[in-house]
């Protein structure tokens, strides 16, 4: 039995990245301040536990700005897929090694990187659907039983420190990814993990 079964991997600032920075994109549709109050309001949606829409009106309520909530979410679609490092994940897989996704995501992001995500992964894991974000460790936890794997068997790839000091805890041998380092960072990584392509 080899050391690595499966590899999970991070989407923002991994696989895809952001076409604006969000307080600046926020704020000129709300006014100063407005993208704090929406990233408040947005975790209960990235746990499963609302919609993102709702969570949105209540943030622009909060904020005393009239918007239409429908065109406002369109930002969440301006997202570009890395495909140099799709073209690392494609090589994992071909290599034999289960290949995930696991990312924090409200129910709007998640529609769509299914459709921009089919096929690519064995299995797709968002926050919104475990009922938990990262860092929290319920969140590696899920994934980790759904998988049926040992966690020492689990590579994870992650842009967050906190996000890889939770999975370490978890037993996943976690890594932290430079976004700065591209795709050919990440290959390096994942050889230096064992993952053999």
């Amino acid at each position: 039995m080899r050391d690595t079964a499966t590899v999970l991997f991070d989407a923002d600032g991994v696989l895809q990245h952001a076409r604006h920075g969000w307080v600046g994109a926020l704020d000129a549709i709300g006014g100063e301040g407005f993208a704090s109050v929406v990233f408040a309001r947005e975790l209960p949606a990235m746990r499963g536990e609302a919609r993102m829409r709702d969570c949105l009106v209540a943030a622009a309520e909060e904020h005393g700005v009239a918007l239409d909530p429908d065109d406002a979410l369109q930002l969440w679609s301006r997202f570009d897929i890395d495909e140099e490092a799709m073209a690392v994940v494609a090589k994992v897989r071909r290599a034999g090694y289960g290949v995930h996704l696991a990312t924090n995501q409200q129910d709007v992001r998640r529609d769509l990187m299914r459709r921009r995500y089919a096929g690519v992964f064995d299995e797709e894991f968002y926050s919104c659907e475990l009922g938990a974000c990262k860092p929290a460790e319920a969140f590696f936890a899920s994934i980790i039983d759904r998988l049926d794997v040992p966690a020492r068997q689990i590579v994870f790839v992650d842009d967050s420190a906190r996000n890889v000091a939770a999975a370490t805890s978890c037993g996943i041998r976690a890594h932290l990814h430079d976004p700065s380092s591209g795709a050919a960072g990440m290959r390096r990584m994942l050889e230096g993990a064992g993952v053999r392509m």
